[in-house]
C-alpha cells in the first residue's frame, strides 16, 4: 500500500521534476518507508512506499533491469532499476504466488523473494495490456514501456485502491497520481468544476469528475492506455456478471462459504503486524470469525481486533464488538474517539485528498485508523457487505415503493412538521405514482440518496439557472445509470416483478455509491496515517458471486442480508447474527448544536463558500433549522462545511 504519481509529456520538453517533486511530497503520508524517483525521456515516476509484503525487495519505481533510479531505503540499489519496464503501484496482488510460480514455469526469472510488485512487471512482459484480467487484489498502477513510448494506467475491479489523471489545460500532458492534492501540485491553477459542485451537493460525491477542473477519476476495472504521441485508449477489462436464474440458496450458501473464507485467508499474508476492525455489525463479525478460523487452522494468533468507544450510547456498539471478541477467542482492544479538533481532522484530511467528501463518517474511520495504526499496519474490515448482500434500508424501500405506490400518494402532508419534509414528501408522492418503468424508478432512488433535491439545490446555487442547472452541467447520472439499458455492464430487465427496482439500486451503488463515496472515505481515512485495510467481501470471486444472486435470495421475506446472515449463523452469536444495522458514525448532529456550533456558523458564512456560487443565506437557514430542531441538517451541513474548508484552503474569496 503506496502513494505514487507521475508525469507524461506529450512533446519533447524534459519532465518537470520540480514538480514532481511537489507531487511525491503530496502522497508521502501514504508511504513513510521509502521514497523513489524516476525520470527518463518524457515520463517521470515517484512513489512512496508503505511496505507490508517482502520488505526488504519492494521498493518502487521498479523495473526489469540493471541500475539508474534513485531512491531511498536500503533495498534501493536492487528494486528501483532501469530498464524498459518501469512501475509504480498502490495495493496488493493477493494472487502474487500463484502468478510467480505460472511465469517462473514459463521461464521468467525473478530477482525479489516474494515481491507482488516484481510479479506485475513480469505480468506486463508476458501478457502485456491483458495483465489486469489476471491479477486478484486491490490495485493502481502506471506502467512505463520505454521501448514502446506508452504509459498504462490502471484500477483495480471495484475501485478500492484511487487512480486521479490531470489533463494539461495547453493538451502538454498528463499528470497522474494517488490523491487529487497529487495530481494538482505544482501544477497549472486549475479553475472550479461547475457541474461537479452541483454533482457534489446533490448526492454528496462527484463521480469520475472532480470537483477541480480537468481533474478525472480512472473508472474501476478500467485502462488507460497513453501513447507516445499523446493519444488516449481507455479500455474496460471487467464488468459484473449477469443474474442466474437457476440460483439455489443452498449452493448458493455453499459457495459463499468457500470463496469468502478463501478470500480471508489470502487477506492475512503480511510481513508486518496485522489485525482486523471489529464493530460487532454482522459483516466485520463474519470476517473477524473467518480470518481467526483460519489462523487456528495455521496454527497461529489469536487475531487482534480492534473498535472504537463512540462518546454516545445510540453510536456506541462496544457491547457487541466484545460479545463476538469473547465468542471468537481474539485479542480484542476497544480504543478510545479521541476526536480532539474534528475541524482540523478535517483541515488535514482536506489537505491529504485535495477534494471534498461529504460523509461524516470519514471522521470516525479516521479516528479508528489513527489509534489502530498504533498496533498494526494493516486491518482487515467488513466493507462490501451492504452494497453486495443487500444491507441498506433504502433497498428494501425500493421494493416497497414498487409494490404499493398508490396508498403512498395518499399519505396526507399533514404528517409532516416540518416544510422541507412536506416538500420531500409530495416530490416522493409524485414519483411513487411516476410509473413503473426504470426512468422512474431511478429518479425515486435519486429521492432517497441525495443530499438536497431540485429545489433545495436551485436556492443554494442560485445562479445555476432553473432548478439548479448550470448551463454547461452534465444530464444527472444517476437516472441515467438506472434507465439506460445500454449503460456498460449494467443490462436491464434481468430481475422479475418487485425485484427490478432493488436489482437496479444495488447494482449502481456498486458502481457508483462504493467506490466514489465508501471506498474514497475508507482510502482517506486510512492513508492518511498509512495504514492498509484489506476488504475480503469485495474480493473478485466472492462479488461475481454475489452479482448472480436474484435479490428475493438476497433480502428473503424483505430482511437485510439473508444469504450473508445464514454463513455468519454458522460462526456467530445469535444476538448478532440478527442485529439491526447501525451505521459507524459519530453524534456529529448533536456537535453541530454544541462544541461545532460556532466553527460551523463560521464557515457557512465564509467568503470561500459564497465564491463557489452558494447563497450563504440560505446555507445559514439550513444551520437555523438544524439549531431550532425543526430538522435534521446533519449530512447537508458536513457537506456544505467540507466545501468551505475546500475553497478557503484553495483561497477562494
Amino acid at each position: 500500500m503506496c502513494g505514487f504519481a507521475g508525469l507524461v509529456n506529450f512533446n519533447d520538453d524534459p519532465v518537470d521534476e520540480r514538480r514532481l517533486g511537489a507531487m511525491l511530497a503530496a502522497v508521502e503520508h501514504r508511504g513513510p518507508d521509502g521514497r523513489g524517483t524516476s525520470v527518463r525521456g518524457r515520463v517521470g515516476l515517484v512513489h512512496a512506499r508503505l511496505a507490508v509484503i517482502d520488505l526488504l525487495s519492494g521498493q518502487q519505481p521498479m523495473s526489469l533491469a540493471a541500475a539508474g533510479a534513485t531512491g531511498s531505503g536500503g533495498a534501493a540499489a536492487v528494486a528501483a532499476r532501469s530498464g524498459p519496464l518501469r512501475l509504480v503501484f498502490n495495493g496488493e496482488i493477493y494472487n502474487h504466488r500463484s502468478l510467480r510460480k505460472k511465469l517462473s514455469r514459463r521461464g521468467d526469472v525473478f530477482t525479489s523473494d516474494h515481491s507482488d510488485t516484481e510479479v506485475l512487471l513480469h505480468g506486463y512482459r508476458r501478457w502485456g495490456p491483458e495483465l489486469p484480467k489476471h491479477l486478484d487484489g486491490m490495485f493502481a498502477f502506471a506502467l512505463v514501456d520505454d521501448e514502446a513510448g506508452t504509459v498504462l494506467l490502471c484500477r483495480d475491479r471495484v475501485g478500492l485502491k484511487p487512480l486521479y489523471i490531470a489533463r494539461d489545460p495547453g493538451g502538454r500532458g498528463i499528470a497522474f497520481g494517488s490523491t487529487v492534492a497529487a495530481v494538482t501540485a505544482g501544477g497549472p491553477e486549475r479553475r472550479l468544476n461547475p457541474a461537479a459542485l452541483r454533482t457534489y451537493l446533490r448526492f454528496g460525491y462527484t463521480f469520475e469528475q472532480s470537483i477541480v477542473s480537468g481533474v478525472e477519476e480512472l473508472p474501476p476495472a478500467s485502462t488507460l492506455l497513453i501513447s507516445a504521441g499523446g493519444g488516449l485508449d481507455a479500455a474496460t477489462y471487467w464488468r459484473p456478471p449477469p443474474l442466474s436464474k437457476s440460483s439455489t440458496e443452498i449452493g448458493l450458501l455453499q459457495g459463499l462459504r468457500e470463496v469468502l473464507g478463501e478470500a480471508v485467508s489470502r487477506r492475512l499474508e503480511a510481513d508486518v503486524p496485522l489485525g482486523c476492525f471489529l464493530s460487532g455489525g454482522v459483516d466485520s463479525s463474519l470476517v473477524a470469525a473467518l480470518a481467526q478460523a483460519k489462523l487456528a487452522e495455521a496454527g497461529a494468533g489469536p487475531l487482534r481486533t480492534f473498535s472504537v468507544a463512540m462518546p454516545a450510547a445510540a453510536y456506541d456498539e462496544t457491547s457487541h464488538a466484545e460479545t463476538v471478541a469473547a465468542h471468537l477467542g481474539v485479542e480484542h482492544t476497544t480504543l478510545p474517539c479521541r476526536p480532539g479538533d474534528a475541524i482540523e481532522d478535517l483541515h488535514l484530511l482536506m489537505r491529504q485528498s485535495g477534494e471534498p467528501t461529504a460523509d461524516s463518517s470519514l471522521l470516525p474511520q479516521y479516528w479508528l485508523a489513527r489509534e489502530a495504526r498504533a498496533h498494526i499496519k494493516v486491518a482487515i474490515s467488513g466493507d462490501g457487505g451492504d452494497e453486495l448482500f443487500g444491507g441498506y434500508d433504502r433497498y428494501r424501500a425500493m421494493r416497497v415503493l414498487h409494490r404499493n405506490a398508490a396508498w403512498i400518494g395518499r399519505i396526507p402532508a399533514s404528517l409532516f412538521p416540518g416544510g422541507e419534509q412536506k416538500s420531500r414528501l409530495a416530490r416522493l408522492q409524485r414519483l411513487a405514482t411516476a410509473g413503473r418503468e426504470p426512468a422512474a424508478e431511478g429518479r425515486r432512488y435519486a429521492s432517497m440518496i441525495e443530499l438536497f433535491g431540485p429545489p433545495s439545490l436551485g436556492l443554494l446555487l442560485p445562479d445555476a439557472g432553473p432548478r439548479g442547472r448550470r448551463h454547461d452541467d452534465v444530464d444527472d447520472p444517476l437516472p441515467l445509470a438506472l434507465s439506460s439499458p445500454g449503460l456498460p455492464g449494467w443490462p436491464a430487465g434481468e430481475a422479475e416483478g418487485h425485484d427490478q427496482p432493488v436489482h437496479s439500486a444495488m447494482r449502481w451503488d456498486f458502481q457508483y455509491y462504493l467506490p466514489h463515496e465508501v471506498l474514497r472515505k475508507v482510502d482517506r481515512a486510512s492513508m492518511a496515517v498509512a495504514l492498509e485495510v484489506r476488504c475480503p467481501l469485495l474480493d473478485r470471486a466472492v462479488s461475481d458471486l454475489a452479482g448472480h444472486v436474484p435479490p428475493h435470495l438476497l433480502m428473503p421475506r424483505n430482511r437485510p442480508k439473508g444469504l450473508l446472515r445464514r454463513l455468519a449463523a454458522e460462526h456467530l452469536p445469535a444476538a448478532i447474527v440478527k442485529r439491526r444495522k447501525q451505521g459507524f458514525a459519530v453524534p456529529i448532529g448533536h456537535w453541530m448544536r454544541g462544541e461545532l456550533k460556532d466553527a460551523l456558523a463560521d464557515h457557512l458564512a465564509s467568503p470561500g463558500l459564497a465564491a463557489l456560487g452558494i447563497d450563504t443565506a440560505v446555507a445559514r437557514t439550513f444551520f437555523d433549522e438544524h439549531q431550532a430542531e425543526l430538522a435534521d441538517h446533519t449530512h447537508r451541513l458536513f457537506a456544505l462545511l467540507q466545501l468551505s474548508i475546500f475553497a478557503e484552503q484553495r483561497g477562494a474569496g
